[in-house]
């Protein structure tokens, strides 16, 4: 059983439209990144649902950054993502030409020390 991989192939079944990375100069706790989805769920009405990965951060061990894959009903903008999510720095903004691609990309340390989640719009 390759859980990666599986779960890769899970996500790929869902419609995602962009890819975002987050930094934050603070410590990313379990709730941290749930909470900016939280925020970005209730605070707009163009997400439908969101997969998160947060993995350590090769620049400073210490502390990780996010990925993140938003499923949104139309199109939305950087300034509305960076809004909805709050104080985070919010960069690779870009729209997702190759689901397959970028699933297995942010799924690649799922089994290792890492914490990820997906949440619907309820």
């Amino acid at each position: 059983m390759n859980l990666s991989k599986d779960y890769a192939d899970f996500i790929q079944q869902l419609q995602w439209n962009y890819f975002v990375t987050c930094r934050t100069p603070y410590k990313i706790h379990t709730m941290t990144v749930r909470n900016w989805l939280t925020k970005l769920l209730q605070r707009s009405n163009k997400v439908e649902q969101a997969f998160f990965v947060s993995e350590r951060d090769k620049g400073d061990y210490n502390n990780l950054h996010v990925h993140m894959l938003i499923g949104t009903n139309t199109d939305m903008t950087y300034q509305e993502v960076k809004y909805g999510m709050g104080n985070v720095s919010v960069g690779d903004y870009q729209p997702i030409y190759d689901s397959e691609a970028v699933c297995k990309y942010v799924t690649k340390h799922i089994g290792k020390d890492v914490d990820y989640d997906i949440v619907f719009k309820s």
